[in-house]
């Protein structure tokens, strides 16, 4: 009967010993990720389609590629949330790429990320025609926070991120009709991603 009990014991042992190894090695392998950016287009009437491209090394480093193309909308502009004009009656563009090395800091979730970039940034006063563009590689950085298995669903997973970036060829104050598109040697946005890890 004591032979049997510990045969048995062993044998469960055994199985759960299997499965959290299994689970370990799951966790531990190396995923790709890919979502859609959701803060820029809520801001902007949904007129933006961007979104973000990786992978998740085993120590929890990643490195993500941005693609963003925003369609700046004259209600975001003039709101006081969006720092890089002054005043009414401007539209825009803002595309480009941006590559983040993201490492975990402080807690879990957390990361810093330094960045390299190129943007071209375009400004449209919508009675003159009058226009402004320049395009520039960038150099940043960014704190971010995810999370994954959002709602219990294996996989989703959202990241708020807050870059920060100089590009090499700042724009320079610059009047458009009675508005200003300000300058923008400190560069940022927020980011909010929504995807899957596969």
């Amino acid at each position: 009967m004591i032979k049997n009990t510990i045969i048995l014991v062993s044998f469960l042992l055994s199985l759960t010993l299997s499965a959290q190894e299994y689970q370990t090695k799951e966790d531990k392998k190396i995923k790709k990720f890919a979502a859609f950016e959701l803060g820029q287009a809520i801001v902007n009437d949904f007129k933006s389609y961007s979104g973000e491209i990786g992978v998740r090394f085993k120590n929890d480093h990643m490195i993500r590629l941005v693609h963003m193309n925003i369609k700046l909308t004259e209600a975001h502009l003039s709101s006081d949330f969006a720092s890089a004009v002054e005043g009414d009656h401007l539209i825009g563009e803002q595309f480009g790429f941006e590559v983040f090395y993201d490492f975990p800091v402080l807690w879990k979730g957390v990361y810093l990320s330094p960045s390299l970039g190129w943007y071209r940034n375009f400004y449209e006063h919508i009675f003159l025609k009058e226009n402004l563009e320049k395009s520039s590689a960038t150099i940043g950085a960014a704190i971010s926070y995810r999370e994954t298995d959002v709602f219990g669903l294996k996989g989703l997973y959202y990241t708020i991120s807050l870059p920060f970036r100089t590009p090499f060829n700042p724009i320079k104050e610059t009047r458009l009709g009675e508005a200003i598109v300000k300058n923008n040697i400190l560069d940022s946005n927020i980011f909010l991603f929504i995807g899957f890890e596969f």
